[in-house]
């Protein structure tokens, strides 16, 4: 089980530097810890962290989050290699003693706490955001939705977003899994923290989408969504330091 952990995790850190490219992407992971062992993980993942994966030229190669509601919720969230292009991704790092050194370290003092890793590479849409793949934020509302029948028309439904998220005043980026079933994150972004969700002025989305593009269209394109994807999950996301570079 351990050495299956550590092949996951593998696949969670890369040495490559980060790139501001065409396509940005990311690693992301939620881990289950077993009961009772959240301090004692928590611990591990910090020393772990800090000594391995510093910040580095300023930028932050781990950024761990605590789950709360959700098919996850009282997990983990990691996110690594956040902007990556697939270029950057052609580039393998050669094995290293640190490597090793790093690998032994993580299969000797955190993958005993782990009860289970749920990992997969995500792509930024930045014709469906209003913000960037490196916007910054410490509380984040992420909703999954799963697509259950895509059409050109469904895309370009999609990317009609940003105007209606800027009506609103909401920052709003999303992602799309690049292996398995299609699923999108939007990710909402708290930058005064929860506090933000306390304003609910202008918070109707069907209003707002009308008032951008007409009266009339969210009838046409609320039926796109609607057949187009299903809401599957969500949850906060808040950033826990301990578990983040530093």
């Amino acid at each position: 089980m351990k050495k299956q952990l550590l092949m996951v995790a593998l696949t969670l850190i890369s040495f490559a530097p980060f790139a501001q490219q065409k396509t940005s992407t990311m690693n992301s992971a939620f881990w289950k810890v077993k009961m009772g062992h959240s301090n004692s993980f928590v611990d591990a993942s910090e020393t772990f962290i800090t000594k391995f994966f510093p910040v580095k030229d300023g930028k932050t190669p781990i950024s761990g989050y605590n789950i709360t509601g959700g098919k996850h919720h009282g997990e983990y969230l990691f996110l690594n290699n956040v902007g990556k292009s697939f270029a950057d991704r052609d580039e393998v790092t050669p094995p290293t003693m640190e490597n090793i050194r790093w690998s032994d370290n993580w299969n000797l003092n955190i993958a005993p706490h782990i009860e289970s890793i749920t990992a997969e590479l995500l792509v930024f849409k930045p014709e469906m955001s209003n913000i960037g793949p490196d916007d910054k934020a410490e509380k984040f509302v992420s909703t999954e939705w799963t697509v259950t029948n895509s059409s050109k028309a469904f895309t370009d439904v999609l990317q009609k977003m940003p105007k209606v998220w800027n009506k609103l005043g909401r920052k709003i980026g999303i992602w799309v899994t690049f292996t398995g079933e299609t699923r999108y994150y939007l990710v909402r972004y708290f930058p005064n923290g929860w506090k933000d969700l306390d304003d609910t002025k202008d918070s109707d989305f069907a209003t707002a989408w009308e008032e951008v593009y007409g009266k009339g269209s969210w009838e046409k394109d609320g039926a796109i969504f609607a057949n187009g994807w299903t809401r599957t999950d969500r949850y906060m996301m808040t950033l826990n330091k301990r578990l983040t570079s530093k």
